[in-house]
């Protein structure tokens, strides 16, 4: 069910099939670039129905736990970062006996 519902979400917009697919293992990668808007509707359905804020405020967490967006911020001295500006869409992994939390993927769209 959780691999049916990421093919939902990379079917929604080619940048989000990016965040799907990573980069070929690599923790950090780009997603490609677009507006404010439309970070925040993509990020809208990278968490899905049931999201939550992130306690700092900082983003929305998916209702599972597995995926968080982050919204636009200064990213000045990352090399990752060629706007300035940066949305996360990131990918955790939950072991299922302790509950700690991994991140396997950090995908990241540049603001335009």
């Amino acid at each position: 069910m959780a691999q049916q519902n990421l093919n939902n979400i990379a079917k929604q917009d080619p940048r989000l099939n990016a965040v799907v697919k990573g980069d070929n293992g690599k923790l950090n990668y780009g997603v490609g670039s677009g507006t404010k808007a439309e970070a925040d509707r993509l990020g809208k359905i990278w968490v899905g129905d049931g999201a939550r804020p992130l306690s700092d405020g900082s983003g929305l967490k998916s209702a599972d736990g597995t995926r968080v967006y982050r919204y636009p911020a200064p990213k000045r001295n990352s090399p990752h970062a060629t706007t300035g500006i940066q949305a996360n869409f990131e990918t955790l992994k939950i072991d299922p006996i302790t509950g700690d939390k991994t991140k396997i993927g950090n995908g990241h769209l540049n603001i335009q």
